[in-house]
């Protein structure tokens, strides 16, 4: 792609180019205006002539008159005012016309004037013109020199010169003044603002992902090698219960890391998605046969309802993803049972992980959807805060929803909400 020249040099060049365009047209209507001017005079010159002839002379006594040549003849053809020029340089403006206008064998009158004098003092305006806009070429661009520096210039090099200071860490802290910068600038300052902003904002949820990741491996991890070096130490001793325990630290740090990579795909744009048709009954069917193992006592399957459901679009893993976090989450934070479950609405169609907990407080809902945010009622157990912020996004990435719901008896009602693949169904 080829680079735009300097603003600066481009503006003066259209400036001054727009400066040379208006005095070559002001000359070159100038001159059709004289030429125009110089034939009417000579029409009505002309005009006096023949009635002076008809009046006053005859053809055997033509007067002088200075600039005027005057010649009589038979009847022939008229000639508009035409300019010749001869050897010697003159310039004469010819013409011929009826003495008597009515009759068509009228003699003619041919008259020949000499405009060398008036076309010199033209030429001499001309020049004088020339001369003008040349001048005024030369100002107007040392003018406009000045003006483009103090206006253009120096306010883009002030406000380099504060992009310059700016650093990671003081994103969106110090915004720069709008009303310091001229008004052709501004709404550029205004969408740096907002782009500071928007920049600090995601530093912060990187710096706060990476602290979180930081903290959230380091726990099994520490367990990992605190008991790997047991079982070096005494070999004697039963290892079941460490293996396990290393067995189980090892399975969630992998599910960590997956869900690390699921992130970094969403922020990345990278998330790689297999969008089909899914019947909705038939799939949260094979969704609690395969989490049933999780609480067979506790899992439970609602009553399919009596309305044949349309298909959704979305990804089926993905979706197999977001259940399985959403049931471990119930079964984690509450106690009783925890229930699967469809519903249909006008505008989609819902899948339920009901529990019989505490619920989420209104006030929470939109903070426990972010990474490494835990409600107050998941406080003294085990988990990341990742569970709703990595459903929410692969939602979002399907172009549907997560919704947080109380249940009337108590507990939450935690809904993926997909749009409709095919129009729904009549009542």
């Amino acid at each position: 792609m080829r680079s735009l020249p300097s603003l600066r040099l481009w503006l003066q060049s259209t400036v001054l180019l727009t400066v040379i365009a208006g005095y070559s047209l002001l000359f070159a209507v100038q001159s059709s205006l004289n030429e125009r001017e110089r034939q009417l005079l000579h029409r009505e010159q002309v005009s006096r002539l023949v009635e002076s002839y008809l009046e006053n002379w005859d053809a055997g006594s033509l007067p002088l008159i200075p600039n005027f040549e005057l010649a009589v003849g038979p009847a022939g053809a008229l000639v508009d005012p035409v300019l010749t020029t001869e050897p010697n340089g003159d310039h004469w403006l010819e013409s011929r016309v009826r003495l008597l206008p009515s009759q068509l064998r009228s003699p003619t009158l041919t008259v020949r004037q000499n405009i060398t004098s008036s076309l010199e003092h033209q030429r001499s305006l001309q020049l004088l013109l020339i001369a003008t806009a040349g001048l005024s070429v030369l100002l107007t661009a040392a003018l406009l020199r000045v003006v483009l520096w103090r206006g253009l210039a120096v306010p883009l090099h002030d406000l380099q010169r504060e992009l310059k200071v700016l650093q990671a860490d003081s994103l969106g802290v110090c915004p720069l003044e709008p009303n310091q910068q001229p008004q052709e600038l501004q709404p550029i300052v205004v969408a740096f603002n907002d782009l500071q902003k928007r920049l600090a904002q995601a530093w912060q949820r990187e710096r706060s992902f990476v602290d979180g990741v930081a903290h959230e491996l380091r726990t099994p991890i520490t367990v990992i090698s605190g008991h790997a070096q047991r079982l070096q130490a005494d070999a004697s001793e039963n290892p079941t219960a460490a293996v396990a325990l290393i067995a189980a630290e090892a399975k969630r740090l992998g599910e960590l890391i997956a869900l690390m990579l699921d992130f970094a795909r969403v922020d990345a744009g990278r998330l790689t998605l297999d969008i089909v048709e899914l019947d909705p009954e038939a799939f949260l069917l094979e969704a609690f046969e395969r989490l049933q193992e999780l609480a067979p006592d506790r899992l439970q399957l609602a009553p399919s309802i009596p309305v044949d459901l349309p298909c959704i679009r979305a990804d089926a893993d993905r979706v197999h993803q977001c259940l399985a976090a959403l049931v471990e989450n119930a079964l984690r934070y509450s106690e009783g049972s925890v229930q699967l479950g469809v519903s249909i609405s006008p505008i989609g169609v819902t899948l339920h992980v009901r529990d019989q907990g505490h619920g989420i407080p209104v006030a929470e809902r939109d903070r426990v959807l972010e990474r490494f945010v835990r409600g107050r009622s998941s406080r003294g157990s085990q988990g990341s805060g990742l569970g709703l912020a990595i459903v929410n996004d692969l939602m979002r990435a399907m172009q549907g929803k997560l919704l947080i719901a109380d249940l009337s008896a108590g507990g939450a009602d935690l809904q993926l909400r997909f749009k409709f693949s095919d129009p729904p169904p009549a009542p």
